[in-house]
Protein backbone atom coordinates (compact mmCIF):
# COMPACT_ATOMS: atom_id res chain seq x y z
CA UNK A 1 0.00 0.00 0.00
CA UNK A 2 1.36 3.31 -0.80
CA UNK A 3 0.86 6.30 1.80
CA UNK A 4 1.23 10.07 0.86
CA UNK A 5 2.39 12.13 3.45
CA UNK A 6 1.68 15.72 3.06
CA UNK A 7 2.40 19.04 4.86
CA UNK A 8 3.03 22.51 4.02
CA UNK A 9 5.95 21.93 6.72
CA UNK A 10 8.97 19.67 5.55
CA UNK A 11 10.02 18.87 8.71
CA UNK A 12 6.56 17.52 10.07
CA UNK A 13 6.30 15.19 6.92
CA UNK A 14 9.71 13.81 7.69
CA UNK A 15 9.39 13.28 11.24
CA UNK A 16 6.24 11.48 10.43
CA UNK A 17 7.89 9.27 7.51
CA UNK A 18 10.86 8.67 10.16
CA UNK A 19 8.54 7.39 13.18
CA UNK A 20 6.93 4.96 10.41
CA UNK A 21 9.85 3.23 8.81
CA UNK A 22 13.34 3.74 6.89
CA UNK A 23 14.07 5.92 4.39
CA UNK A 24 14.80 3.79 1.17
CA UNK A 25 15.30 6.65 -1.38
CA UNK A 26 15.78 10.30 -2.33
CA UNK A 27 14.96 12.74 -5.12
CA UNK A 28 12.02 15.59 -5.47
CA UNK A 29 10.34 12.26 -3.68
CA UNK A 30 11.72 10.44 -1.05
CA UNK A 31 10.61 7.09 -0.36
CA UNK A 32 9.95 4.79 3.29
CA UNK A 33 9.23 1.48 3.65
CA UNK A 34 7.38 0.52 7.09
CA UNK A 35 6.67 -3.57 7.74
CA UNK A 36 3.60 -4.52 9.74
CA UNK A 37 1.93 -8.30 10.08
CA UNK A 38 3.38 -9.08 6.54
CA UNK A 39 2.79 -5.94 4.87
CA UNK A 40 4.64 -3.58 3.07
CA UNK A 41 3.79 0.12 3.64
CA UNK A 42 5.83 2.53 1.36
CA UNK A 43 5.43 6.19 2.62
CA UNK A 44 5.90 9.00 -0.57
CA UNK A 45 7.02 12.40 0.94
CA UNK A 46 6.89 15.15 -1.84
CA UNK A 47 10.60 16.42 -1.13
CA UNK A 48 10.40 19.52 -3.49
CA UNK A 49 7.15 20.32 -1.85
CA UNK A 50 5.78 23.41 -1.35
CA UNK A 51 8.77 25.31 -4.01
CA UNK A 52 7.69 22.88 -6.61
CA UNK A 53 3.82 21.35 -7.44
CA UNK A 54 4.76 18.61 -9.02
CA UNK A 55 5.97 16.06 -6.33
CA UNK A 56 2.78 16.92 -4.19
CA UNK A 57 0.82 15.64 -7.63
CA UNK A 58 3.08 12.63 -8.31
CA UNK A 59 3.13 11.33 -4.35
CA UNK A 60 -0.91 11.43 -4.89
CA UNK A 61 -0.85 9.37 -8.39
CA UNK A 62 1.04 6.50 -6.59
CA UNK A 63 -1.07 7.16 -3.28
CA UNK A 64 -3.73 4.41 -1.93
CA UNK A 65 -4.07 6.85 0.78
CA UNK A 66 -2.28 10.18 2.67
CA UNK A 67 -1.66 11.13 5.88
CA UNK A 68 -2.15 15.20 6.09
CA UNK A 69 -0.04 17.33 9.12
CA UNK A 70 -1.42 20.38 9.71
CA UNK A 71 -0.26 22.92 12.48
CA UNK A 72 -2.36 25.98 11.00
CA UNK A 73 -4.71 26.45 7.96
CA UNK A 74 -2.44 28.72 5.55
CA UNK A 75 -2.76 28.81 1.23
CA UNK A 76 -0.52 25.70 0.66
CA UNK A 77 -2.71 23.87 3.09
CA UNK A 78 -5.57 24.73 1.28
CA UNK A 79 -3.79 23.68 -1.66
CA UNK A 80 -3.33 19.96 -0.54
CA UNK A 81 -6.88 20.08 0.34
CA UNK A 82 -7.84 20.98 -3.06
CA UNK A 83 -5.30 18.50 -4.85
CA UNK A 84 -6.79 15.39 -2.73
CA UNK A 85 -10.32 16.55 -3.29
CA UNK A 86 -9.13 16.48 -7.19
CA UNK A 87 -7.51 13.62 -7.58
CA UNK A 88 -10.49 11.72 -4.91
CA UNK A 89 -7.79 10.46 -2.39
CA UNK A 90 -10.85 8.55 -0.37
CA UNK A 91 -8.67 7.20 2.52
CA UNK A 92 -7.08 9.21 4.74
CA UNK A 93 -5.71 10.97 8.26
CA UNK A 94 -5.47 14.09 9.54
CA UNK A 95 -3.54 15.05 12.50
CA UNK A 96 -4.40 18.77 13.03
CA UNK A 97 -6.42 20.66 15.61
CA UNK A 98 -6.82 23.86 13.46
CA UNK A 99 -10.21 24.27 11.91
CA UNK A 100 -10.04 22.80 8.18
CA UNK A 101 -12.47 23.42 5.27
CA UNK A 102 -13.11 19.82 4.59
CA UNK A 103 -16.88 20.01 4.27
CA UNK A 104 -18.13 18.66 1.00
CA UNK A 105 -14.89 17.13 -0.15
CA UNK A 106 -13.00 13.55 0.80
CA UNK A 107 -11.26 14.77 3.37
CA UNK A 108 -14.57 14.85 5.54
CA UNK A 109 -14.59 11.53 5.81
CA UNK A 110 -10.89 10.99 6.75
CA UNK A 111 -9.96 9.46 10.02
CA UNK A 112 -8.71 12.24 12.79
CA UNK A 113 -5.94 11.49 15.11
CA UNK A 114 -4.66 13.65 18.06
CA UNK A 115 -1.15 13.35 17.51
CA UNK A 116 1.50 11.26 15.05
CA UNK A 117 1.46 8.12 17.53
CA UNK A 118 -2.22 7.60 17.26
CA UNK A 119 -2.14 8.25 13.50
CA UNK A 120 0.56 5.60 13.26
CA UNK A 121 -1.55 3.21 14.71
CA UNK A 122 -4.63 4.18 12.85
CA UNK A 123 -2.29 3.84 9.51
CA UNK A 124 -1.44 0.11 10.08
CA UNK A 125 -5.34 -0.54 10.45
CA UNK A 126 -6.16 1.03 6.87
CA UNK A 127 -6.91 -2.26 4.10
CA UNK A 128 -5.81 -1.16 0.41
CA UNK A 129 -9.12 -1.28 -1.88
CA UNK A 130 -9.03 -3.86 -4.08
CA UNK A 131 -7.22 -3.29 -7.34
CA UNK A 132 -8.55 -3.55 -11.08
CA UNK A 133 -7.18 -6.52 -13.10
CA UNK A 134 -5.68 -4.58 -15.95
CA UNK A 135 -1.88 -4.30 -15.30
CA UNK A 136 -1.15 -0.52 -15.01
CA UNK A 137 1.96 0.75 -13.27
CA UNK A 138 3.56 4.18 -12.26
CA UNK A 139 7.16 4.65 -13.44
CA UNK A 140 9.10 7.37 -11.21
CA UNK A 141 12.36 7.00 -12.30
CA UNK A 142 15.40 5.05 -14.34
CA UNK A 143 19.01 4.44 -14.31
CA UNK A 144 21.71 2.28 -15.78
CA UNK A 145 23.31 -0.22 -13.38
CA UNK A 146 27.22 -1.41 -14.42
CA UNK A 147 26.69 -5.55 -15.37
CA UNK A 148 22.73 -5.12 -14.77
CA UNK A 149 21.69 -2.72 -17.73
CA UNK A 150 18.59 -0.39 -17.05
CA UNK A 151 16.46 -0.59 -14.12
CA UNK A 152 12.99 1.45 -13.39
CA UNK A 153 11.56 2.11 -10.24
CA UNK A 154 7.91 2.02 -10.09
CA UNK A 155 4.50 1.31 -8.08
CA UNK A 156 2.15 -1.31 -9.65
CA UNK A 157 -1.42 0.57 -9.20
CA UNK A 158 -3.35 -2.24 -10.70
CA UNK A 159 -3.06 -5.78 -11.88
CA UNK A 160 0.62 -7.38 -11.86
CA UNK A 161 3.65 -6.94 -13.78
CA UNK A 162 5.38 -10.20 -14.42
CA UNK A 163 9.04 -11.05 -15.82
CA UNK A 164 9.43 -11.68 -19.26
CA UNK A 165 6.41 -9.65 -20.05
CA UNK A 166 6.27 -6.99 -22.82
CA UNK A 167 5.46 -4.02 -22.08
CA UNK A 168 4.87 0.03 -23.26
CA UNK A 169 5.58 3.11 -21.29
CA UNK A 170 3.42 5.92 -22.35
CA UNK A 171 2.99 8.68 -23.73
CA UNK A 172 6.58 7.76 -25.50
CA UNK A 173 5.34 4.61 -26.53
CA UNK A 174 8.72 2.51 -26.01
CA UNK A 175 8.59 -0.80 -25.55
CA UNK A 176 10.70 -3.04 -22.81
CA UNK A 177 10.87 -6.39 -22.00
CA UNK A 178 10.82 -7.64 -18.39
CA UNK A 179 13.98 -8.93 -17.12
CA UNK A 180 14.28 -9.25 -13.66
CA UNK A 181 11.97 -8.03 -10.54
CA UNK A 182 12.77 -7.06 -7.14
CA UNK A 183 10.51 -5.97 -4.09
CA UNK A 184 12.04 -4.82 -1.19
CA UNK A 185 15.38 -5.84 -2.34
CA UNK A 186 14.09 -9.95 -3.02
CA UNK A 187 13.75 -11.57 -6.39
CA UNK A 188 10.02 -12.06 -7.26
CA UNK A 189 8.55 -13.25 -10.22
CA UNK A 190 5.84 -10.64 -10.51
CA UNK A 191 4.97 -7.59 -8.66
CA UNK A 192 0.86 -7.03 -7.70
CA UNK A 193 -1.03 -4.13 -7.52
CA UNK A 194 0.42 -1.54 -4.06
CA UNK A 195 3.45 -2.90 -4.49
CA UNK A 196 6.89 -0.80 -4.70
CA UNK A 197 8.99 -2.67 -7.47
CA UNK A 198 12.25 -2.32 -9.02
CA UNK A 199 12.71 -4.19 -12.50
CA UNK A 200 15.44 -4.51 -14.80
CA UNK A 201 14.61 -4.59 -18.44
CA UNK A 202 15.44 -4.44 -21.94
CA UNK A 203 15.06 -1.03 -23.53
CA UNK A 204 16.29 2.04 -23.68
CA UNK A 205 16.23 3.95 -20.07
CA UNK A 206 12.35 5.86 -19.13
CA UNK A 207 11.16 8.69 -18.21
CA UNK A 208 8.24 9.14 -15.98
CA UNK A 209 5.19 7.89 -17.37
CA UNK A 210 2.62 5.02 -17.25
CA UNK A 211 3.50 1.81 -17.70
CA UNK A 212 0.87 -0.96 -19.26
CA UNK A 213 0.46 -3.91 -21.56
CA UNK A 214 1.12 -3.86 -25.28
CA UNK A 215 -2.95 -4.21 -25.78
CA UNK A 216 -4.23 -1.49 -23.02
CA UNK A 217 -6.85 1.13 -23.30
CA UNK A 218 -4.98 4.25 -22.86
CA UNK A 219 -4.90 7.29 -25.57
CA UNK A 220 -1.92 9.19 -26.54
CA UNK A 221 -2.90 12.90 -28.10
CA UNK A 222 -1.76 16.32 -28.30
CA UNK A 223 -5.93 17.48 -28.11
CA UNK A 224 -8.07 15.97 -25.65
CA UNK A 225 -11.97 16.53 -25.76
CA UNK A 226 -13.87 16.72 -22.93
CA UNK A 227 -15.42 19.30 -19.84
CA UNK A 228 -13.30 22.17 -18.06
CA UNK A 229 -14.27 22.01 -14.58
CA UNK A 230 -12.65 25.41 -12.23
CA UNK A 231 -12.08 24.63 -9.02
CA UNK A 232 -14.58 27.12 -7.01
CA UNK A 233 -11.14 28.16 -4.64
CA UNK A 234 -9.49 29.33 -8.23
CA UNK A 235 -10.36 33.00 -8.12
CA UNK A 236 -7.69 34.02 -10.92
CA UNK A 237 -7.93 34.44 -14.67
CA UNK A 238 -6.60 32.23 -16.36
CA UNK A 239 -3.99 33.94 -18.84
CA UNK A 240 -1.95 32.15 -21.40
CA UNK A 241 -0.53 28.62 -20.69
CA UNK A 242 -1.15 25.97 -18.23
CA UNK A 243 0.02 22.50 -17.74
CA UNK A 244 -2.51 19.72 -17.76
CA UNK A 245 -1.50 16.69 -15.23
CA UNK A 246 -2.33 12.85 -15.18
CA UNK A 247 -0.43 9.75 -14.11
CA UNK A 248 3.22 11.18 -13.31
CA UNK A 249 2.91 13.45 -16.83
CA UNK A 250 2.98 17.03 -16.69
CA UNK A 251 2.70 18.47 -19.95
CA UNK A 252 2.47 22.21 -21.37
CA UNK A 253 -0.97 23.47 -22.83
CA UNK A 254 -3.92 25.36 -22.98
CA UNK A 255 -7.57 24.93 -21.93
CA UNK A 256 -10.98 25.91 -23.08
CA UNK A 257 -14.37 24.72 -21.83
CA UNK A 258 -14.48 21.43 -24.05
CA UNK A 259 -10.18 21.18 -25.19
CA UNK A 260 -6.93 20.53 -24.02
CA UNK A 261 -4.24 21.42 -26.75
CA UNK A 262 -1.06 20.35 -25.26
CA UNK A 263 2.54 20.77 -26.68
CA UNK A 264 3.22 17.43 -26.33
CA UNK A 265 1.23 13.75 -26.29
CA UNK A 266 -0.68 12.91 -23.06
CA UNK A 267 -1.56 9.12 -22.30
CA UNK A 268 -5.05 9.34 -20.18
CA UNK A 269 -8.24 6.95 -20.93
CA UNK A 270 -11.57 7.82 -21.45
CA UNK A 271 -13.69 9.37 -18.73
CA UNK A 272 -10.09 10.07 -16.98
CA UNK A 273 -10.16 13.34 -14.31
CA UNK A 274 -6.73 15.17 -16.10
CA UNK A 275 -5.76 18.47 -13.43
CA UNK A 276 -5.27 21.92 -14.76
CA UNK A 277 -2.19 23.78 -13.07
CA UNK A 278 -1.32 27.14 -13.53
CA UNK A 279 2.01 26.41 -12.14
CA UNK A 280 2.79 30.23 -11.56
CA UNK A 281 0.31 30.99 -9.26
CA UNK A 282 0.95 32.56 -6.02
CA UNK A 283 -1.90 31.91 -4.14
CA UNK A 284 -3.25 27.96 -5.80
CA UNK A 285 -1.54 26.49 -8.61
CA UNK A 286 -4.52 23.58 -9.29
CA UNK A 287 -6.76 25.85 -11.38
CA UNK A 288 -9.82 22.72 -11.73
CA UNK A 289 -9.90 19.49 -13.33
CA UNK A 290 -10.63 18.56 -17.20
CA UNK A 291 -12.57 15.30 -17.96
CA UNK A 292 -11.93 13.64 -21.18
CA UNK A 293 -14.81 12.07 -23.03
CA UNK A 294 -16.22 8.88 -22.68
Amino acid sequence: MFVAVLSDKPELREQFCRLMGKETGRDDLSFYSASHEGRTLTLIEPTLYPEKIQPLLYSLSMADCAVVLVDALTPKVGEIIVALNAMRIEKGIIVSSAQLPLAGTVLDKYGKAADMDAAKRMLLAIQRDAAGENAMALVDKSFAVKSVGNVALGAVKSGSIKKHEKLFLLPSKKEIEVRSIQISDADAEEAAAGSRFGMAYKGELLERGVLVPLRNEFQVENVVNGRFNRSPFFKDELKGRIHAYTNMQFVEGMVTDNDLTLSQPLAFEKGEIILVVDASNQKLRIAGTFQSKW
